[in-house]
């Protein structure tokens, strides 16, 4: 390195002209040029970074609590309890995305643009709200008929079915307004609360000395809904809402059609849970379960970027080639960011194994091998937040369609050909791969040809 530094002299103060006028002045300019950058940069951008900042800072506390929730619960429940409930919880997933009748989006809409309109918007969506929840449970006790009849009994799974029919599509149509609204500190307290309480049903539930899904579903019931009364009453949009027969008609079609591409866009991340615990059983699907929800704590930074970048956007009106190659450029990042958080949480399970509890030390092996699949999973959501952000419900209904039955048959023949894990698991990469392919280049090859130069 001295012999570099010898070879290689670095300029100093005495090599400049001495003498000249203006020297000193420009040598102070070059040395407040970087600061005036800074401060230009967050001048222009500083309400982006606060908001930003706001809805991180939720994320992270959100973060600790979902850890705290995730730990307690996996390592309380069996591992086959644990993949009932998830199962049975990623069903009402997919069924309660019928609430509302998709009014949820224009309530969101209007919050992120027209506002005089939000108190119509929400007037609607919860009376298609009441008349969509007969049509829910219906579907819900068919479900329990067909699938799972065998595996938990009828209260405890009416109780997890309430909480994600019902109670959960309160707390989201709460953080998709605040979010419109630009109140990302309220958003973020909205997401975090709910989790709050269900870590601390979680902790009463193993206090208590666990027991199975049924026993765990009661525990469940009421953390989730001391959260949506409290939340309601703190951050409800204080709007008058009058109910408009006219909003109704006009936008029923459009808000099905959300409905229908935002339970498809689901059942894309949630089918697998159900297709593993009918082909592979419990145990199996516990594992896969705990998998993927320690997959999932990837896109916990993510999260805001997407609602932040979709609300932006909204208000620009229209795709343009710029947005398109902006989002590309989004796209490397979050797959950057994905990967190495899976290769991090890899690495802690591969020095402490037990650090998380057995059962989810009994993951690390899926974990270990199942690479592109975060990536892929957040990914995804970024191109359901796309698809919203630029107006193609139709065409994100068709893309999430061929995704889930892509998806399904790949679990399926896999599950099939393959029944021990040790061999499926590495499969999956594929599986997932082949799915962000055909949505990738579904979704920027429609765009890039409807877009402005």
């Amino acid at each position: 390195m001295t012999a570099q530094l010898s070879r290689n002299p670095t300029p100093v103060a005495p090599a400049l002209p001495a003498g000249r006028p203006g020297v000193g002045r420009r040598i102070g300019e070059l040395h407040r040029t970087p600061m005036r950058l800074v401060a230009g940069a967050w001048a222009t951008h500083r309400t982006v970074l606060i908001g930003y900042g706001q809805l991180l800072a939720g994320a992270g506390g959100r973060l600790v609590l979902q850890m705290v929730y995730f730990l307690v619960l996996a390592n309380t429940l069996s591992l086959a309890e644990m993949g009932v409930f998830a199962s049975v919880s990623a069903a009402g997933v997919m069924i309660g995305c019928l609430a509302g009748f998709g009014f949820q989006s224009f309530v969101m809409r209007s919050a992120a643009g027209r506002r005089s309109s939000m108190g119509g918007y929400l007037a609607v969506y919860y009376a298609c709200f009441g008349l969509a929840l007969p049509i829910m449970f219906g579907l819900s006790l068919a479900l329990y008929a067909f699938l799972f009849r065998d595996v938990i009994a009828l209260p405890g799974y009416l109780a997890i079915i309430v909480v994600e029919v019902a109670l959960w599509r309160q707390i989201e149509l709460l953080v998709q307004v605040n979010n419109g609204l630009g109140r990302y500190a309220a958003a973020a307290t909205v997401m975090s609360l709910p989790i709050g309480f269900r870590a601390a049903a979680a902790v009463a539930f193993w206090a208590a000395g666990g027991g199975n899904a049924e026993t765990w579903a009661v525990y469940y019931l009421v953390g989730n809904a001391v959260s949506v009364v409290v939340l309601a009453i703190r951050f409800h949009p204080r709007t008058r809402m009058r109910f408009r027969a006219a909003l109704l008609k006009g936008r029923l079609r459009d808000g099905l059609l959300f409905a229908a591409s935002y339970f498809m866009f689901l059942a894309q991340g949630e089918i697998d849970k159900l297709i593993v615990l009918t082909l592979a059983g419990e145990r199996m699907a516990g594992i896969y379960a705990i998998s993927m929800r320690l997959i999932d704590f990837t896109g916990v930074p993510l999260r805001p970027m997407f609602m932040m970048y979709s609300r932006k956007l909204i208000q620009a009106g229209r795709a343009t080639r710029a947005s398109l190659r902006e989002s590309l450029k989004v796209e490397a990042m979050v797959a950057v960011v994905s990967t190495g958080a899976l290769v991090f949480m890899v690495a802690v399970l591969h020095i402490r194994p037990d650090l998380l509890g057995p059962n989810v030390s009994a993951a690390y092996g899926m974990l270990a091998v199942i690479v592109a699949v975060p990536a892929v999973r957040n990914l995804l959501e970024f191109h359901g937040e796309l698809f919203f952000a630029f107006g193609r419900m139709g065409l994100r209904a068709g893309v999430t369609a061929t995704l889930i039955a892509l998806k399904a048959l790949g679990f399926a023949l896999l599950l099939t050909a393959l029944p021990d894990p040790a061999q499926w698991s590495l499969w999956l990469n594929a599986i997932y791969v082949a799915i962000y392919a055909f949505s990738f280049f579904t979704l920027y090859g429609l765009l890039w040809r409807n877009t402005v130069p």
